[in-house]
């Protein structure tokens, strides 16, 4: 409970573009969700199917925060968000996945460059908080190997959909799923030359972005935290 309240103090003192941010991710997340509703009131057991994993990835972040008590940028929840409802809405439910044959390739890119810069801030938590000592290539790995591993969860996920309930989640089979693999792959690459050179030249961009969000939104944490602790001895 004591977490929950910081991260909403902290929260409260976003910029008006964060703000915004949030709220579209919170209009995406009601709209998934009501055709979650309305997929379970019809039957339709492979939208249905499709959920599950869906609502596994939108927890994420929570999960996260949770687990090493840290804050997210609010950027992290509306990309995933966005992917989500991409995902969902549009590739599922409405067949963009067979009307466009790039729409899939750009999902998986897009998720995994995500996905890698997630792994990239759980393994910074630890560099930033001196919990573990790595040099820049060890922290490339890691996130690359974050992406790729989420990447693989939601393959094997199609395969057993496929093999239990006759869907067509893979559309063409082994060739579909080493394709995802390897666009998985090529955003989690794209992320880990960007975390290297970050590392190595402090070079300005989307990491030192997401580096610097993650920093004052934490320090903003630790500063209520403590402020909470002198009222008390007060």
């Amino acid at each position: 409970m004591k977490f929950r309240e910081s991260i909403l103090k902290t929260y409260s003192q976003l910029g008006n573009a964060e703000k915004l941010e949030l709220r579209i991710s919170y209009t995406l997340k009601i709209i998934v969700l009501f055709t979650i509703i309305i997929s379970i009131i019809e039957l339709n057991f492979f939208l249905i199917a499709s959920s599950v994993m869906i609502l596994l990835f939108s927890a994420l972040p929570a999960l996260v925060e949770r687990k090493f008590r840290i804050i997210l940028p609010v950027e992290v929840e509306f990309a995933l968000t966005t992917l989500i409802f991409l995902h969902f809405i549009l590739g599922e439910a409405s067949n963009y996945y067979i009307r466009f044959w790039w729409f899939d390739e750009l999902l998986h890119i897009s998720s995994g460059i995500l996905i890698g810069l997630v792994g990239f801030v759980i393994i910074y938590f630890f560099l930033y908080t001196n919990r573990v000592e790595a040099n820049p290539f060890v922290v490339v790995i890691f996130s690359v190997s974050f992406s790729l591993a989420a990447g693989a969860i939601w393959e094997i996920f199609e395969f057993l959909m496929d093999l239990s309930f006759g869907f067509n989640m893979q559309k063409s089979g082994l060739v579909d799923t080493m394709t995802d693999l390897m666009v998985d792959f090529l955003g989690a690459f794209v992320v880990g030359i960007g975390v290297y050179r970050y590392l190595t030249k402090n070079e300005d961009g989307v990491i030192k972005t997401l580096v610097n969000r993650f920093i004052q939104y934490n320090l903003q944490k630790k500063q209520i935290i403590l402020r909470k602790k002198y009222s008390r001895t007060k």
